[in-house]
């Protein structure tokens, strides 16, 4: 590892429970050995996972079995308080948490620059911080803004900034991020919003998202070309394999292509086996096996879902219409949200000279 090369940090949102989260302890092992195999020794420093109270015992065991990695396990009410205070059902959404967890990775680790993870991620080729952070800035993984245009809507919404459709955009995790950027955007959407950064993403009730928010607030302070190289452009690496390599869907999801994200046609650093995709986390490891030696658990954790398959059918029937009434009432509050908006900038027209 070069002597000159910034502090790097991973930061990574893990949870246990939920019908979209039970085999992320499973998925976690590859990711961690996959990172054993192919990441430069202390590539990371710190490596946090932060994880919801009631699973940091799990987790805590789990991260044990990894010692040359050095995990932290971070407790997330710990440093988010705001997620006691917002506990109705419209504002309980794990997927803009995980977010918001990235987006405060300055507040959990000193180092420059941070690496966000997902336990679907895969290192797919040799990882060093010369290749993550040459001469100094990070690898940034462009992305037209036209392939998810409603989160830039809704962050530039947040931002009080240009959505600018045809601008460039970046894409998901895994992502590297500037600790000084992260602060921008908390200090942008507090100057915007005035109250805490935190609070103001919770209750806003729209598809803004991390990296969208993160790009914008980078364009928008001129900090963007200080801290980023565009991959494509005049970098020796690529943050992750193109996107059509990468596994999104069922269809897609096959050992053949699992299998591909570790040739030598794409010179992308990682990969991502999307969870949703449905593939079965023992056909995804059979696949990995044949290239990365795994580190597996023993005995795989117990499924944790939201409705167990042994419960009585009238308990199975109350959690399938919690999760329905949260869901609808998301989608009753994000448009309660969307027309509130709509009437104060009606109103602020009104009041221009």
């Amino acid at each position: 590892m070069s002597q000159t090369a910034p502090g790097l940090a991973a930061v990574l949102p893990l949870k246990l429970s939920g019908r979209h989260y039970a085999d992320n302890l499973r998925r976690l092992d590859l990711l961690l050995s996959s990172l054993l195999h192919f990441a430069e020794p202390g590539l990371l420093d710190p490596f946090l996972v932060v994880t919801p109270a009631d699973e940091v015992p799990a987790v805590r065991r789990h991260a044990a079995r990894w010692p040359e990695l050095d995990l932290t396990v971070v407790v997330e009410e710990d440093h988010f308080p705001a997620f006691r205070r917002y506990r109705k059902p419209w504002q309980v959404r794990p997927w803009q948490r995980q977010q918001v967890i990235k987006l405060a990775a300055p507040d959990l680790t000193s180092a420059p620059f941070v690496l966000t993870l997902d336990p679907d991620v895969l290192a797919v080729h040799k990882v060093s911080r010369d290749l993550l952070l040459p001469n100094g800035r990070a690898l940034l993984v462009p992305e037209p803004r036209s392939a998810h245009p409603a989160w830039w809507r809704a962050s530039a919404d947040v931002l009080d900034v240009p959505a600018d459709p045809g601008g460039p955009g970046m894409g998901v995790t895994p992502a590297l991020l500037s600790a000084d950027i992260l602060r921008s955007v908390h200090r942008r959407i507090e100057a915007v919003s005035g109250r805490p950064w935190v609070d103001t993403l919770l209750t806003t009730y729209a598809d803004w998202t991390e990296y969208s928010l993160y790009l914008l607030e980078a364009t928008r302070s001129g900090r963007l070309d200080d801290r980023h190289h565009w991959c494509g452009t005049d970098t020796a690496a690529r943050l992750q394999v193109a996107p059509e390599r990468s596994i999104w869907t069922r269809h897609e999801a096959t050992p053949t292509a699992v299998a591909r994200l570790f040739d030598d046609q794409d010179p992308g650093l990682f990969a991502v086996v999307q969870s949703n995709a449905g593939m079965p986390v023992a056909e995804i490891a059979a696949a990995v096996a044949e290239v990365v030696p795994l580190r597996l658990a023993p005995e795989p954790p117990a499924a944790t879902t939201s409705a167990p398959p042994d419960l009585p059918s009238r308990l199975r029937n109350r959690v399938r219409f919690e999760e329905r009434f949260r869901t609808a009432s998301r989608l009753v509050a994000s448009r309660l949200y969307a027309v509130r908006r709509e009437v104060r900038r009606g109103l602020s027209r009104r009041r221009v000279p």
